[in-house]
């Protein structure tokens, strides 16, 4: 079962907002109107920022007006290092794919939702079209059961900037005209849901919620939790808070721009050892979650004398993401304090910093710099990203984290860095070595496993086991092993002691026999133990 995806109940509204139509019916017959006054509502309507449009409007002279719209284009090309603006030549062409494809009885394809929706993101990745509507099995996280449709579209976007990854989003035609609206819910594209005795939900039928209360949901235009809808659907899931995290996002305003630039001129820094490690689990059915984590070498930082005896090292961070091609598909910066009160910690402690960002499958380049504010010396990686070219349907396993120490979170919530839905911090190894006294931690994820109908519960069988080298076995079992099922994955953190281990390099091996599926799959990592200090 998958968890609730709230773009979809909530993003829908946040679109809508966007702009303000006027009306279609008032606007059918094309009245002449001055060119710019068509440039600036029209043409440019669902893009032209607040603050330029009034600053067109306070224009006197036509000269004036068309210096404005040339910077306009010219603040927005793409490419200038060619005489064409592609953004421009883009924009009109979606425009006239907008006019061919969504007009209806005499209203302009360009004023319809779906209109604006294709001139603001352009084409998705995939559109599934039911123009006569359809018999529609509802997901359990809208009800379940099956009901009767209105003509609809659901559009797919891989990424849409400053709203997130893996957004869809429906058009519903309820008056059968060809005017298909923005769909602020699932729920509206129901055809039955004004029948009393028609399109029932599952949790209609065993009684967990109310047809009044979906009504005022709809109404609402968001899950209630009350009338007895909604709560349950979207409780004791951390993955949700995940995605509202994700969802609410807009690019930041990037403050070390000197960092950024850094990046993009490929200077190579090596002034601090800075090591970078990454990992990925499933965040819905379309994306991956990765958790980005950098560690600077505490040693190696200058620190300054605070008044109240503490001294302090900073370290400014910014990394970026990019997809082939260059775009620039995620960036984050940080100042990241390390306080020291002995000198003991000095040596003792790293500066440690995690980034959780949502990917969509697919090849990526991470490049990550810091720089020690004090001393001014600075440590860059560049490096390959790489990721499943699907996001896995079938049994599966996230990445084997192996952790240096896992501690209780304290009441930080998922969306805080290290922490992981079983309520524990998970700090990775950066470089897979250990100490024949330092416990060897894992964290992993397990998906795609058939469910009991009776039950409704998976049945697993994991095994860990370490080899060495040779390829012979040495460990069997973890000393310790926590495993919590959730709706759509099962969460294993396990911990082995590798006191009876000689110095050398080995394997560690995670199996999962899905027991109801009849599947199995399988997982590794390695790591090396360490001479005794």
């Amino acid at each position: 079962m998958n968890p609730v995806n709230p773009a979809r109940c909530f993003l829908a509204f946040t679109l809508s907002c966007l702009v303000f139509l006027p009306n279609a019916a008032a606007q059918s017959k094309e009245e002449k109107i001055d060119p710019f006054e068509k440039w600036l509502k029209e043409d440019v309507l669902y893009i032209i920022a607040d603050e330029e449009k009034s600053t067109f409007q306070n224009l006197t002279t036509a000269v004036e007006k068309e210096n404005f719209i040339e910077q306009f284009w010219r603040r927005r090309d793409t490419d200038r290092s060619t005489r064409e603006n592609e953004f421009k030549e883009e924009h009109y062409r979606r425009i006239a794919f907008a006019n061919d494809h969504f007009h209806y009885a005499g209203v302009s394809g360009w004023r319809t939702d779906r209109g604006r929706i294709y001139i603001i993101f352009g084409e998705p990745q995939s559109r599934e079209r039911y123009t006569s509507g359809a018999m529609y099995f509802r997901p359990l996280s809208e009800g379940g059961g099956r009901t009767r449709t209105f003509p609809y579209e659901r559009w797919h976007y891989n990424h849409l900037p400053g709203i997130g990854q893996g957004v869809d989003l429906e058009f519903v035609d309820r008056s059968q005209t060809g005017d298909f609206k923005l769909a602020l819910r699932p729920e509206e594209k129901d055809a039955l849901m004004n029948v009393p005795a028609g399109g029932w939900t599952f949790y209609e039928m065993i009684g967990a919620e109310t047809r009044p209360g979906r009504f005022i949901a709809r109404d609402l235009m968001r899950t209630s939790g009350f009338e007895g809808e909604g709560h349950h659907r979207t409780s004791s899931n951390p993955f949700l808070m995940l995605e509202t995290y994700f969802q609410a996002q807009r690019p930041p305003e990037i403050q070390f721009e000197d960092l950024r630039a850094a990046v993009m001129t490929r200077i190579t820094y090596d002034e601090l050892a800075l090591q970078v490690i990454d990992s990925y689990q499933v965040l819905n059915p379309k994306t991956f979650l990765v958790p980005i984590t950098v560690v600077v070498p505490g040693s190696q930082l200058t620190y300054e004398d605070l008044a109240d005896g503490t001294r302090r090292a900073t370290v400014e961070l910014y990394g970026s993401i990019t997809a082939l091609g260059g775009r620039v598909v995620h960036e984050f910066e940080e100042s990241i304090y390390r306080d020291l009160r002995s000198e003991r910690e000095r040596v003792a402690r790293d500066v440690y910093f995690q980034k959780k960002l949502p990917l969509s499958p697919g090849l990526y380049k991470l490049n990550v710099i810091v720089r020690d504010q004090q001393s001014g010396r600075m440590g860059a990686i560049q490096r390959r990203l790489g990721l499943p070219m699907k996001v896995p349907s079938d049994l599966n396993l996230s990445s084997v984290t192996l952790a240096d120490y896992i501690v209780p979170a304290q009441g930080e919530t998922v969306t805080a860095p290290f922490v992981t839905p079983l309520g524990w911090k998970v700090y990775p190894s950066m470089d897979g070595e250990f100490q024949p006294e330092d416990p060897l931690g894992t964290y992993f994820e397990i998906y795609g496993y058939a469910i009991d109908g009776a039950s409704q519960a998976p049945d697993l069988g994991i095994h860990a086991r370490i080899w060495d080298r040779k390829g012979k076995p040495i460990l069997n079992s973890p000393g310790q092993n926590q495993i919590v099922p959730y709706t759509d994955r099962v969460l294993v953190a396990q911990v082995f002691d590798l006191k009876s281990l000689q110095p050398g390099d080995y394997r560690l091996e995670i199996k999962v026999e899905d027991r109801i599926g009849g599947a199995d799959v399988a997982g590794e990592a390695l790591f090396q133990v360490k001479e005794p200090e």
